[in-house]
């Protein structure tokens, strides 16, 4: 396999970084769904569909754009 010049290894490092902030943002979110989901309760009535709804949503957003980093990464270094 061949060495990346340095500016593929600059974008190769700037992607990891994004690739990190992403994880971080998604994990983040799932432990924010997680919260939401054991703050229910059927027998008071207390409902947080919209929230959750909304926050998986978004968790799923950052898991595309995830996936999409990874892949530019991953095309990237193998080019």
């Amino acid at each position: 396999m061949l060495q990346p010049d340095a500016k593929t290894a600059r974008q190769a490092q700037e992607l990891e970084a994004e690739i990190a902030v992403l994880t971080e943002q998604r994990d983040a979110m799932a432990k924010r769904i997680r919260e939401l989901m054991d703050a229910e309760d059927v027998k008071a009535g207390v409902y947080h569909a919209q929230e959750i709804f909304a926050a998986k949503q978004e968790k799923l957003a950052l898991d595309t754009s995830l996936d999409i980093a990874r892949r530019r990464r991953n095309r990237l270094l193998m080019a």
